[in-house]
Order: structure tokens, then C-alpha cells, then sequence
């Protein structure tokens, strides 16, 4: 599986340079936003923007893990409940990640998708970051 992590990581930070939050949607389900929009172009520091980049890629992860079961569910009550289980792991794989919380991770989700220059410093460093994980 060496070609595993690779695109994996060009995935998310295709995912992340196209504005398009892969996991946001599923880790903020139920959260309404803690800030309205225009306070959301704030600055994040680059010990914060690190932390989302290793909990990005973990949840990249458990999201790849559960794409597959999702797509052959027999039923949507089994896609729900696969969809339930898979943001339960990605929620658990940010919170085990030091020094973010899960509203951190969404903010800063949410901030890039409008934030050219923070989007495109994140998809450096998610790929820097899968690069040294190979």
C-alpha cells in the first residue's frame, strides 16, 4: 500500500485548495457556527494550523476507511448508521490530537474556504506533513 498515503494527501489538500470541506460537514453536523462569518477571517497561529494539519490527516484517514463500507451499504439505514460511527472516529481523532479542539478544527475548515492565503498554506503544509509520513 505504498500508494496509499500519497493520494490520500493530494486528495485532501485537493479537497482543501478547491474550498471544499470534506469532513467539516460531518464534524459539525448538528453545530451551529460559534462565530458569524465576518469574524472568521481571523489569523491562526502556526502551532494551531499544525495541530489541524495532523488531525486533517487523521481524519482523512478514518474518512478513507469508512468511503468504501458507506458506498456498499445495502441500506440507508446502514448508511446512517456507517455515517454515525465514521464521525464519531473523526471527532475522536481531532480531540486526540494535541492542542486542537474539534470547534478549532471546524473553524479553521470553515476560515479556509474563504481564506485563499490560508487555504494554500494549509495544502503546503498537509503536504509536507503526508510527504514525512511516507
Amino acid at each position: 500500500m505504498i500508494f496509499r498515503r500519497p493520494t490520500r494527501a493530494a486528495a485532501a489538500a485537493f479537497a482543501l485548495a478547491a474550498g471544499i470541506a470534506v469532513t467539516a460537514p460531518a464534524l459539525a453536523q448538528e453545530a451551529a457556527p460559534s462565530t458569524p462569518p465576518a469574524a472568521q477571517t481571523q489569523s491562526f497561529d502556526d502551532q494551531k494550523l499544525q495541530a489541524f494539519t495532523v488531525a486533517f490527516l487523521a481524519v482523512s484517514e478514518v474518512k478513507e476507511q469508512y468511503t468504501q463500507r458507506f458506498q456498499q451499504a445495502p441500506s440507508d439505514n446502514e448508511k446512517q448508521q456507517i455515517q454515525t460511527e465514521a464521525t464519531a472516529k473523526m471527532e475522536e481523532a481531532v480531540e486526540t490530537t494535541e492542542g486542537i479542539s474539534v470547534d478549532e478544527y471546524n473553524q479553521i475548515i470553515q476560515t479556509a474556504q474563504t481564506d485563499e492565503a490560508l487555504a494554500q498554506k494549509l495544502n503546503g503544509m498537509i503536504g509536507e506533513a503526508a510527504k514525512s509520513q511516507d
